[in-house]
C-alpha cells in the first residue's frame, strides 16, 4: 500500500473511536449573525481619516490589525470597492502597503515578521480583485518585494537547528515554529498567485518544522516550539505544523496520525494553558490543521469551536479575550480579537487563498 494509504487507514482507525469533542454545533444562522455583526462592527469602527485611516483604534500592532481585519472581509466575500465593506477593505489595503520600509519590510511597526507575513498574506489574498490596472502593478511589485524579504530572512547564518526557519526579525539568527509557520504560508499564497518561489526555500522551511517533532517517554508526541531548545510539544504549533506540512507536503508521514492524537487532548476551552496566553492565534494554528486534514476532523474540531465564540461575542458584535489573556488585549484591542474571530468562523467558505484544502487526508 502506497504511504499516504497507510495514513489515511490510520487516520480511519484513529476518527473511528470515541470523539473526545463531541459537542452539538451553533445553528448556522447564529453563525451567520455572529459573522454579520462582527463584520458590522469592523467596519463601522475603522478610522476614517487621518494618519491611521485604515486601521483600528487600540492598538499597538495597527498593520497587522488592519490586515486581519481585511482579510476577515475578503473571507466573507466582501470584494475590494464593493459597498461599505469592500470601502473598508481598500482603506486597509492601502495603509498596509504605506507601511513598507524601503528594503520591503512590512513588520516595521510592530518590527516583527509575524505582522510581516500577515500583511503579506493580505496583499497576496486581494491581488486579482481591483478594476484597476496600475493598482493591481503597483500591489503585484509591492508583494514581490514583500517575498523577496521573506526569502532573504531565511539564508541568514544560523546554527545547524534553526537553518531554514525563521524568528522575529529580518536578520533574527535563530528560528522558531511558529513565526516560520507564517513565513511558510505567506510563500505558499504567494505561489497560488503565480509568483516564483524557489523550492529549496520551502524545503529547507519544511525540513525546518520536521526537526521539531517529538516523541516523548509519556506518550506525547507533536511539534515543539523551538526544535534543540523546547523540550515538550504544545498544540498551538503543533497545529500550525500540520496546517503548513497539509499544504506543501506532497504525501502525508506518520507524524500527521501521532499530531492528531495529541491535538485531540485539547478541546476548545475559553482561555487555559493549552493557548499560552494566545487564545486566537492557537485556535487559528490548530483550526487550520484539522480543517486541512478533513472534512471529519474539521467537523470534530468545528463544532465545539464555534460554539465557543458565537457564545463569547459581547453584545456590540466584538469579542474579547479569555480572562487568562487580557494582557494581549491590551496592546492589541477588541479589532484584533473581532477579525480573528470572524476568520475563524469564516473557514468553511474558502475564500481565501490560504482556506483552500490542499492534502485532506480524510474526508
Amino acid at each position: 500500500m502506497h504511504k499516504s494509504g497507510i495514513i489515511f487507514v490510520l487516520l480511519a482507525t484513529c476518527l473511528g473511536g470515541r470523539v473526545g469533542w463531541a459537542q452539538e454545533a451553533p445553528e448556522p444562522k447564529q453563525v451567520e449573525a455572529a459573522v454579520t455583526a462582527g463584520v458590522r462592527w469592523l467596519v463601522k469602527n475603522q478610522i476614517a481619516a487621518g494618519a491611521d485611516a485604515g486601521s483600528w483604534e487600540g492598538t499597538q500592532y495597527q498593520t497587522t490589525v488592519a490586515s486581519l481585519a481585511g482579510l476577515a472581509l475578503l473571507a466573507n466575500g466582501h470584494l475590494p470597492g464593493e459597498g461599505e465593506a469592500g470601502k473598508a477593505v481598500d482603506r486597509a489595503m492601502r495603509y498596509v502597503q504605506a507601511s513598507m520600509t524601503p528594503d520591503g519590510f512590512v513588520g516595521a511597526r510592530g518590527n516583527s515578521m509575524y505582522v510581516h507575513a500577515i500583511c503579506t498574506l493580505f496583499g497576496l489574498s486581494y491581488l486579482g480583485m481591483s478594476p484597476a490596472a496600475a493598482q493591481e502593478q503597483e500591489l503585484a511589485a509591492w508583494c514581490r518585494k514583500s517575498i523577496r524579504l521573506i526569502i532573504q530572512a531565511q539564508g541568514v547564518r544560523k546554527t545547524d537547528v534553526d537553518q531554514g526557519g525563521w524568528r522575529y526579525g529580518p536578520l533574527s539568527a535563530d528560528s522558531d515554529v511558529s513565526v516560520t509557520s507564517w513565513q511558510l504560508l505567506a510563500l505558499h499564497a504567494a505561489r497560488q498567485c503565480g509568483f516564483e518561489v524557489p523550492e529549496e526555500v520551502l524545503a529547507r522551511g519544511l525540513n525546518y518544522l520536521n526537526r521539531a517533532f517529538v516523541e516523548k517517554a509519556d506518550g506525547a508526541a507533536g511539534f515543539v516550539y523551538r526544535p534543540g531548545v523546547s523540550q515538550s510539544p504544545e498544540p498551538g504549533v503543533t497545529g500550525a505544523a500540520l496546517f503548513i506540512k497539509s499544504l506543501l507536503e506532497r504525501e502525508a508521514d506518520g507524524k500527521f496520525v501521532t499530531s492528531y492524537e495529541y491535538l485531540r487532548k485539547f478541546s476548545p476551552a475559553w482561555g487555559g494553558e493549552q493557548y499560552k496566553g494566545y487564545f486566537y492565534f492557537v485556535s487559528f494554528y490548530v483550526a487550520q490543521g484539522m480543517f486541512q486534514l478533513g472534512d471529519k476532523p474539521w467537523a470534530e474540531y468545528r463544532s465545539p469551536l464555534q460554539r465557543l465564540l458565537v457564545e463569547h461575542q459581547l453584545s456590540d458584535g466584538t469579542w474579547e479575550f479569555p480572562p487568562d489573556n487580557r494582557l494581549q488585549q491590551d496592546s492589541v484591542g477588541p479589532a484584533y480579537a473581532t477579525a480573528f474571530a470572524v476568520l475563524l468562523l469564516s473557514l468553511d467558505q474558502q475564500y481565501l487563498p490560504m482556506y483552500q484544502r490542499q492534502m485532506g487526508l480524510f474526508r
